[in-house]
C-alpha cells in the first residue's frame, strides 16, 4: 500500500507541475532575476556554469566510476589469465574465442552504462541546483537518483533503442545502396538518406529533457517522455540543436582532438597516459552534458506562465538551509587518477608477465597497386616469399609475384613503419614466368638470390641500392621452362653458396625422375661452380608460390637438402656426408606417402621449411597432407634416419606452409596459422615438446604469405598477410610482428 501510495502521489506532483508549467507561453511576464536569467541562451552559458562548478560537479562520477575501475583491475589478471597479451602497449585479447571477444566488449560497456544511468542523473540535480542558487550535495544527489532509478533505467532503455534503430537505418544505407534496398530505395540519394537520418536524431534530441522531468518532477518514464515533448514545444529547433550540440556534437569533437593528439604519442607512453586521459575525460564530460540538459530543461520551465523561483527549484534534494561543503580537491584527484595510474603502471612493468609484441601493418599507407607506375615494383596479395635480418636497422622482405620480377621491400627501421621497394630483378631477359627466386642472407648480410635468363640459372647479389649480377658464371642451364625446375639456396660460413637443383629427367624405357644435384661456390660470384649429383628421386611439380625444396648448410659446411612431394605428401631428406659431397649422399624417408590423397584436396598445395641446428640434425616444418595439420619433424640424427613427428596445430586447405627459424640456443621457432582461432601462433620446441602461443589475431584471414626472422636482439620478427578476400577485391594487409618478449615460449 505504501509503494501505491506514493506512487500515487508522485503522479499527483507531475500533473500539478504540468498545470503550472506547460500552459502557452507569453510575449511578456514579470521579470524575475532567475527567471529571466534561465531564459538566455542555453549552450554556452551552460558550458559556463559547468566550468565553473567542475569540481563539485565530477564527485559523483569519481565516487561511483573510480570504484568500479579499481574492482576491475582487480579482477583482471584472474579473467584473463593467458588470454591477453600486450600489442603495441595496449592489452588485447589474443586467445579469446569471437564470442569471449563480444562478451569481453559488451560487459564493461553494460556495466558503464548501468552506471552513468546514476552518475548522469545525479551531475544533472547538481548542475540543476548550481543554475538555481540552490546547491545539492554529491551524496544527496546520488540518493535520489537512486530513489529514481527505475525510471531512468527505463529512459536508457528506450534511448538505446532509438541509437540502435538510427545505426542500422545508417548501416542500411551505407551497406545496401548497390542493390537499392533499404533506405536508399525510399529517399533515392545516400546523402537524402544520411540527412534524413541526422533529422530523425535531431528530433530525438529532446527526450533528454525526460532525465530532469522524472528527478524534479516525479514522472515516470513515460510521462518524463511526454513532458520532454511538450517543454520542447517552446522553440524546438533551438532545444533540438542546442542538446545536439552540447551532448553531441562538442564532445564528440573533443574526443576526436583528444584521439588525434593520443596518437601522436610514441608507443611506450601512449597507453599509460591514455590510460590517465580517457577516464579523466569521461568524468569531465558529464558535467557539461549535464550543465546543458539541466539549463535546457529550466529554460523550457521559465518560458512558461505563473513560474516564480520556487517552481524551479522544485525537486531538489536536500537541506535548502544546510551549507554544501567544499569537496577536497587533493583526495577527489587521487581517487579519480587512481584506476588510470594504476593501469598504465600494469602496462609499463606487465607483473602478470603477458606476451609483449609490436606490429606494424605495413600496407596501412601503402600506395595501391593500381596507382602505381607500370615501371615501379608491386606489392600483391600472395607475392610474400622470404624475410631476412637487413643489413641496417630493419629486416628485408622478398617479394615475387605471378609471372612478375622480384623486388625487395626493405624496412628502415627495426618495426618496419617506412619501407623503400626496389626491384631485384630488371627487364632484360629474366624470366618472369620461372618458379619464385631462392634467397639466402649472406653472412656479410647482403642477400644471393637466384635468377633464371634467357634459359640460365644466375646468381644476384643484393645490397641497400638493388641487386646486381654476382659474376658472368652461369650456374646451370636447360631447355625446359624453368617453371617445372626446383631451386633452393643456402649460404656457407666462410661465404660460400649451396644451390640445390631439381629436374625432369627421362629414362629409357622408364617414367620421369628427378635428379637433385647441389653446386657448390666458393664465393658469391660463383666462378668455378662444383656440381655433384645427389640423389634420383620421384618427380615432383615444383610450383611458384610453394617452397618444396630447401637446402640449408650444416656444421662443416655439411649440405643437407629436402624435398616435399605435393601429391604424395612424402618428404625425402638428401645428406651428404662431407662437405664437397664427395662420398655418396644419404636419402631417407621419415614421412612415408599418403596411401591416397583425396581428390577434393587436390590443388591445395603446401610445401616446407628447413633448418640444421648446430649439432648437425635437420628440422622441418610442413603441413600434413592428410589433415593439414602443422607438424614438425625433429630429426635425431643427421640424415633424419630416425625422427619424431611432432603436431603443433591444426589449419586450413589455403593456409601457407609454416615459417621456421632457430633461435640463440638452436632450438626451433615455427610460426603458423591456427585453424579454428584464426590467430597467428608462435611455437618453441625443445626436448621433443613444444610449446605454442598466439601472437597475433587475423582479422581477415590466414593469407599465402608468411615468413620469419630474428632480429639482431634474437627476438622473432614475423611477416603475415592477414587476407580479407583480396581474390574476389576485398581488402588485405601485409602485417610485420615482432615479439618482443613471449614468457610462455622463452628458453
Amino acid at each position: 500500500m505504501d509503494a501505491i501510495a506514493f506512487a500515487a502521489s508522485e503522479k499527483r506532483r507531475c500533473d500539478r507541475l504540468a498545470t503550472v508549467c506547460l500552459v502557452t507561453p507569453v510575449e511578456h511576464v514579470e521579470h524575475v532575476d532567475l527567471v529571466e536569467r534561465l531564459r538566455l541562451p542555453v549552450l554556452w552559458r551552460g558550458y559556463a556554469s559547468a566550468g565553473r562548478h567542475l569540481p563539485r560537479l565530477v564527485v559523483p562520477g569519481v565516487l561511483v566510476l573510480a570504484p568500479l575501475g579499481l574492482v576491475s583491475l582487480l579482477v583482471l589478471p584472474v579473467a584473463l589469465g593467458d588470454e591477453a597479451a600486450l600489442v603495441d602497449r595496449r592489452l588485447e585479447l589474443l586467445w579469446a574465442s569471437d564470442a569471449a571477444l563480444l562478451t569481453w566488449t559488451f560487459v564493461p560497456v553494460a556495466v558503464a552504462l548501468v552506471a552513468q544511468t546514476l552518475v548522469f542523473p545525479a551531475t544533472v540535480l547538481m548542475a540543476a541546483g548550481q543554475l538555481t542558487g540552490r546547491p545539492v550535495p554529491p551524496v544527496a544527489a546520488l540518493r535520489a537518483a537512486f530513489r529514481r532509478w527505475p525510471a531512468v533505467l527505463a529512459l536508457a532503455v528506450v534511448a538505446l533503442l532509438v541509437v540502435a534503430l538510427l545505426v542500422v537505418a545508417g548501416l542500411g544505407f551505407v551497406a545496401m545502396p548497390a542493390a537499392g534496398a533499404g533506405l536508399p530505395r525510399v529517399t533515392g540519394s545516400r546523402g537524402l538518406a544520411t540527412l534524413l537520418v541526422a533529422g530523425v536524431g535531431l528530433a530525438a534530441m529532446p527526450g533528454l529533457l525526460a532525465v530532469p522531468a522524472v528527478l524534479l518532477h516525479g514522472c515516470s518514464a513515460l510521462g518524463a517522455i511526454g513532458r520532454a515533448c511538450r517543454l520542447s514545444l517552446v522553440n524546438p529547433a533551438r532545444v533540438a540543436f542546442a542538446l545536439a550540440a552540447g551532448v553531441v556534437a562538442v564532445p564528440a569533437a573533443a574526443g576526436w582532438a583528444l584521439e588525434r593528439g593520443l596518437a601522436t604519442l610514441p608507443d611506450l607512453t601512449a597507453t599509460p597516459v591514455a590510460a590517465l586521459a580517457w577516464p579523466m575525460f569521461a568524468l569531465a564530460v558529464t558535467p557539461f552534458q549535464a550543465a546543458v540538459v539541466a539549463r535546457q530543461f529550466l529554460s523550457c520551465v521559465a518560458w512558461r506562465t505563473g513560474v516564480d523561483d520556487d517552481d524551479l527549484r522544485h525537486g531538489l534534494p536536500g537541506n535548502p538551509s544546510a551549507e554544501d561543503p567544499r569537496p577536497d580537491g587533493a583526495r577527489l584527484l587521487t581517487l579519480a587518477l587512481l584506476p588510470g595510474l594504476l593501469f598504465g603502471g600494469i602496462v609499463l612493468v606487465n607483473p602478470f608477465r603477458w606476451p609483449e609484441l609490436r606490429e606494424t601493418d605495413v600496407t596501412e599507407h601503402w600506395t595501391s597497386v593500381d596507382g602505381r607506375s607500370a615501371h615501379e615494383p608491386r606489392l600483391g596479395p600472395y607475392d610474400l616469399r622470404e624475410l631476412y635480418p637487413g643489413r641496417g636497422p630493419g629486416p628485408v622482405m622478398v617479394v615475387d609475384g605471378f609471372e612478375d620480377l622480384a623486388s625487395l621491400l626493405s624496412c628502415a627501421d627495426a618495426f618496419c613503419e617506412r619501407t623503400d621497394f626496389r626491384w631485384a630483378e630488371r627487364e632484360g631477359g629474366y624470366e618472369t614466368a620461372a618458379a619464385s627466386v631462392a634467397t639466402a642472407r649472406l653472412p656479410d648480410g647482403r642477400l644471393i638470390m637466384t635468377t633464371w635468363r634467357s634459359g640460365s640459372l644466375e646468381l644476384l647479389v643484393c645490397e641497400s641500392w638493388g641487386c646486381a649480377p654476382a659474376g658472368e658464371e652461369r650456374i646451370a642451364r636447360t631447355g625446359a621452362s624453368p617453371r617445372w625446375i626446383g631451386t633452393a639456396l643456402a649460404a656457407r660460413r666462410d661465404g660460400g653458396v649451396v644451390v640445390a637443383i631439381a629436374r625432369h629427367e627421362p629414362v629409357d624405357g622408364d617414367p620421369e625422375e628427378d635428379v637433385v644435384s647441389f653446386v657448390r661456390c666458393p664465393d658469391p660470384r660463383c666462378a668455378r661452380p662444383d656440381v655433384r649429383e645427389v640423389a634420383r628421386l620421384d618427380p615432383a611439380a615444383y610450383l611458384g608460390s610453394v617452397r618444396v625444396l630447401a637446402v640449408a648448410v650444416g656444421p662443416g659446411d655439411r649440405p643437407v637438402a629436402a624435398r616435399f612431394d605435393s601429391v604424395s605428401g612424402q618428404i625425402q631428406v638428401i645428406s651428404c656426408q662431407d662437405a664437397g659431397c664427395r662420398l655418396p649422399a644419404r636419402v631417407t624417408r621419415p614421412v612415408p606417402p599418403l596411401p591416397r590423397r583425396p581428390e577434393h584436396d587436390r590443388g591445395a598445395e603446401t610445401g616446407l621449411a628447413l633448418a640444421v641446428r648446430p649439432d648437425g640434425r635437420p628440422v622441418i616444418a610442413y603441413r600434413d597432407l592428410a589433415d593439414r595439420t602443422v607438424e614438425l619433424l625433429d630429426c635425431a640424427t643427421p640424415d633424419c634416419a630416425r625422427a619424431q613427428v611432432i603436431t603443433l596445430g591444426g589449419g586450413g586447405p589455403n593456409h601457407p606452409t609454416p615459417a621456421l627459424a632457430l633461435d640463440g640456443s638452436g632450438a626451433p621457432l615455427v610460426a603458423f596459422f591456427d585453424r579454428g582461432q584464426r590467430r597467428l601462433m608462435l611455437a618453441r620446441c625443445a626436448g621433443g615438446r613444444c610449446v605454442s602461443t598466439a601472437v597475433a589475431r587475423v582479422r581477415g584471414g590466414a593469407g599465402e604469405g608468411l615468413a620469419m626472422t630474428l632480429d639482431a636482439e634474437g627476438r622473432p620478427v614475423i611477416a603475415w598477410i592477414d587476407d580479407g578476400g583480396a581474390l574476389l577485391g576485398g581488402e588485405w594487409r601485409l602485417v610485420v610482428t615482432t615479439a618482443l618478449a613471449v614468457p610462455h615460449i622463452a628458453p
